[in-house]
């Protein structure tokens, strides 16, 4: 009974409006009382500190503020606009094409920043902008906009995986070539559910380019293309570990926004220095205080009584599959997917090692329908980000997410029925 009512007391403090990191270091001292009592001792304060610390003291997780500041310089630098302008060019005689250009520039701008937010607040306010002054309808820009932005922390590098990859002591350069593939459907079905909602709204079609247009908006965006093809090179060529490659993106990122485009200035970069370090000193302390509250969750024997219980359902991976993804589904309505990873990940290991299950697959699948929670209420954090940058009701954002959320769920029950699409490239290169 414990420890069901410390994840309701969890949940309760962040529906009350505390920050996750406070909620799950408050949720952690009472699950610690409760195990070693002592209220005015040291013990508990000290078993929390060591908790804590054990989990961030990892090099993996340098890479984190790494990629957070690399979409960052993106985004100030004037990438992401050059990034937009030359995909709208590509696909502008298809109808609707800049809802395809959205999910193409949301595609290649994960392989910079692995990160859903960093998407939505840079190059969501383009293509917002873009689409409104073409005449786009607001609910279908609105939408379009959302859901491209889930691709961030589903193709490499992703901040999600390497937050799992330390939990669950995998292979980060396994994880990200294993979620290509499931990148690209995703991306392949929006683009169909595009297509077909430009074909109902009857949007617009534009004109074939003039090859010169498409030959200078090709050469001032080939720089930020060539980004995710430097990180993956280096990182399967051996040239790098995956913290370094983070630090490479930065470096280019820096080089590409202040010598080539020269539209950073020292300010600007200052600036961003600032939020990077607001923003990691914000994601580490909920690292430190959800990794303290999973192992509180440990020693109090949740992980073997969801063992027991799942177990008493069915033993079939796929079965079981399932289960775990209504369980993260429902998790993601409250909860940002980094957190819930790192809480979760531990918790879960135990059940997916009884049934035998993948844990490549099982992390790919778990990252991804954790990041649709991203679309839904009553936390949908992108949504909460889209209506700041593009102004438009959080009641119309919730409503015109649904088709996506469905397409995305789609995806996932493909995904657990087809194991091989997850597991297939890192097999075929030998990974594992």
């Amino acid at each position: 009974m414990l420890p069901i009512f410390l994840t309701l007391a969890l949940v309760g403090l962040i529906l009350a409006g505390l920050m996750l990191g406070p909620a799950a270091g408050l949720a952690s001292i009472i699950g610690g009382l409760s195990l070693f009592g002592d209220p005015l001792g040291s013990r508990v304060p000290m078993m929390i500190s060591r908790f804590s610390i054990d989990r961030i003291d990892n090099f993996l997780l340098l890479a984190i503020p790494f990629f957070i500041l690399a979409g960052r310089l993106m985004n100030t630098g004037g990438v992401t606009l050059r990034l937009f302008d030359f995909i709208a060019a590509l696909v502008q005689p298809l109808r609707g094409g800049l809802g395809h250009a959205n999910v193409l520039a949301s595609f290649v701008f994960a392989g910079m920043s692995g990160s859903a937010t960093a998407d939505v607040v840079g190059l969501g306010a383009i293509e917002m902008k873009a689409m409104r002054s073409n005449g786009y309808p607001e609910g279908f820009s609105a939408g379009v906009t959302a859901a491209s932005s889930l691709l961030g922390p589903n193709i490499p590098p992703s901040i999600v995986l390497i937050a799992y990859a330390v939990q669950a002591e995998q292979s980060v350069a396994t994880l990200f070539l294993a979620t290509i593939v499931p990148g690209i459907l995703l991306a392949l079905c929006f683009m169909a559910w595009v297509a077909y909602r430009a074909s109902r709204l009857r949007l617009p079609t534009g004109d074939w380019p003039a090859l010169g247009e498409i030959g200078r908006k090709a050469a001032h965006a080939l720089l930020p293309i060539l980004t995710p093809g430097i990180i993956l090179a280096g990182i399967y060529g051996g040239v790098f570990t995956p913290t370094e490659a983070a630090a490479i993106a930065v470096l280019y990122a820096f080089c590409l926004t202040k010598f080539v485009y020269r539209e950073l200035t020292w300010r600007a970069l200052l600036e961003q220095l600032k939020g990077t370090a607001l923003d990691t000193a914000t994601l580490m302390f909920i690292i430190a205080m959800t990794s303290a509250f999973g192992v509180i969750m440990l020693r109090l024997g949740l992980p073997q009584a969801l063992v027991g219980l799942i177990a008493g359902i069915s033993e079939n991976p796929t079965v079981v599959l399932f289960l775990l993804m209504i369980v993260w589904l429902l998790v993601g309505c409250f909860m940002a997917q980094t957190p819930a990873i790192i809480i979760l990940t531990p918790i879960l290991m135990p059940i997916a090692d009884r049934v035998g299950l993948d844990m490549i697959h099982f992390g790919v699948v778990m990252a991804l329908t954790l990041t649709v929670g991203l679309l839904t209420p009553p936390v949908g954090m992108v949504l909460y980000a889209l209506k700041k940058v593009a102004i438009v009701p959080i009641g119309t954002l919730f409503k015109v997410s649904v088709p996506y959320v469905i397409i995305a769920i789609g995806l996932i029950s493909t995904l657990i029925l087809i194991p091989e699409l997850v597991t297939a490239l890192p097999h075929a290169f030998g990974l594992y």
